[in-house]
């Protein structure tokens, strides 16, 4: 991924930094993409002079990317029970469709488009390890490509796959692409480790939840991975939760937790259906929940009592999940409507001093940096300078004050209010379009024709 050749000093006419919203800042940014400092004004002339108000990239934890290509192409009912498993099985036959290389190209669009998103670094929970030749490194290493050459942050999630129920179920034939040994993982995981710039990649491990490995075999798999981001779906389905009760005679969490002590490298995803009486002790953990609202809609997944999780001092973050919707607003604003749907109450999720807007994208933006192990979703000094600029001049957001136009972005967000997405200090998006869009756009619009045809 392109880097600074030399350190560059920016200036913003508003920014929302860790302290809070500021106005007239400078910041210079390393050759290495981080914020040296921050400054009132420069003092000084500013190399690039921003044109609108500063926030952090947003951060998205749960990615699975291959997913995009049939976004929007599961809209017809399977049968009187359409759920998550027949779409499931629908998701499957698409992966048919891919070898490593058709993936690269998939990549490079999906993460594109995040960017135009407002996301600048993305956890890829990453478990289609044999695509037709390709070996799971391969197929890893051309995610790692993609997400370079969109000029996108990423921890990749190698993910551990093994079985296709509770109590060591064998795989199906469609699932047999997932499945990996725990050598395996643990070589493709070192192997992956090496000659990794860590100032924008991460490399950790995602087993993949309670019905595809056994929890058991866990603690020894985490000990031989050493540090890093720990991501793991937990109850999700609550067909999932029935079988995880009749297998186990516990719920997901309390079977997780008897083999395991969750800390702050953790991060569960969806945990739709965890019991509310124990909000407060997962709260304690540190641990962060991936919540990913279109995708959790989409499936009819269920709502989570965020602002009880939030109240216990719990984290949240946001994932794109199947990505069907690409806009980090638009997932900022449905997980605040599930919660006004499910408590009958407005701004739930808004702090005390702060807009809406403010509150929800700086905490997710800093929980997801955290649950990533990546050094962003902050601006302020040490961390990397990933963030957005705001079109200003957008008719909904032309005079009003910075705090006020996030408000905006978040509950009425519309094409054209993003002016451009910086990486690193380095430009991906500029006018709301990533530099790249229309050199990938050819490769992306075969094989979406391809998948059309497949289905019809």
């Amino acid at each position: 991924m392109a880097t600074l050749n030399r350190p560059r000093l920016f200036r913003a006419p508003a920014m929302l930094t860790a302290a809070g919203w500021r106005q007239d800042v400078g910041f210079r940014v390393d050759v290495h993409g981080s914020i040296e400092q921050l400054t009132a004004g420069t003092g000084e002339a500013a190399e690039v002079t921003l044109p609108g108000a500063v926030i952090p990239g947003m951060v998205n934890v749960h990615s699975h990317i291959h997913q995009r290509l049939m976004a929007g192409l599961s809209a017809r009912r399977a049968d009187q029970s359409d759920s998550f498993w027949t779409w499931r099985r629908q998701m499957y036959r698409t992966l048919e469709l891919l070898d490593d290389e058709r993936l690269g190209v998939l990549a490079a669009w999906g993460f594109m488009e995040l960017l135009e998103g407002g996301y600048t670094a993305v956890g890829e929970f990453h478990y289609p390890h044999h695509l037709a030749a390709a070996t799971p490194a391969e197929s890893a290493r051309r995610i790692l490509a993609s997400a370079a050459q969109a000029g996108c942050a990423l921890t990749l999630l190698p993910v551990w796959y093994r079985y296709s129920g509770f109590g060591r179920q064998p795989p199906d034939a469609a699932q047999a692409r997932f499945v990996l040994s725990r050598d395996e993982l643990i070589d493709l995981i070192i192997e992956l480790r090496e000659g990794v710039d860590d100032h924008v990649c991460r490399i950790g491990v995602a087993p993949h939840s309670l019905r595809a490995v056994d929890v058991a075999d866990l603690p020894a798999l985490l000990e031989r991975v050493g540090d890093g981001p720990i991501h793991m779906h937990i109850a999700e389905q609550p067909d999932e939760v029935v079988a995880c009760r009749e297998h186990s005679g516990l719920e997901p969490l309390d079977l997780l937790e008897r083999h395991l002590e969750l800390d702050r490298r953790w991060c569960l995803i969806h945990a739709t259906h965890v019991p509310a009486a124990r909000l407060n002790a997962l709260a304690a953990t540190g641990a962060v929940l991936g919540i990913c609202p279109s995708t959790e809609a989409d499936l009819g997944d269920g709502l989570f009592p965020v602002a009880e999780f939030l109240s216990a001092g719990g984290r949240v973050a946001i994932g794109s999940d199947s990505n069907i919707e690409t806009s980090a607003a638009a997932e900022l604003r449905l997980l605040e409507w599930g919660q006004r749907l499910r408590l009958g109450q407005r701004n739930v999720l808004a702090a005390d001093k702060d807009g809406l807007g403010t509150a929800l994208w700086r905490h997710t933006a800093r929980s997801g940096a955290d649950a990533l192990g990546l050094p962003a979703g902050s601006l302020e000094a040490g961390r990397r300078a990933d963030f957005v600029v705001l079109q200003g001049q957008h008719p909904l957001l032309a005079g009003l004050t910075p705090q006020q136009q996030l408000d905006v972005l978040v509950t009425a967000g519309m094409p054209g209010m993003i002016e451009s997405v910086w990486v690193g200090g380095c430009l991906r998006v500029s006018e709301g379009r990533h530099l790249d869009r229309d050199a990938l756009r050819p490769a992306f619009l075969d094989l979406r024709r391809a998948l059309a045809l497949s289905d019809s």
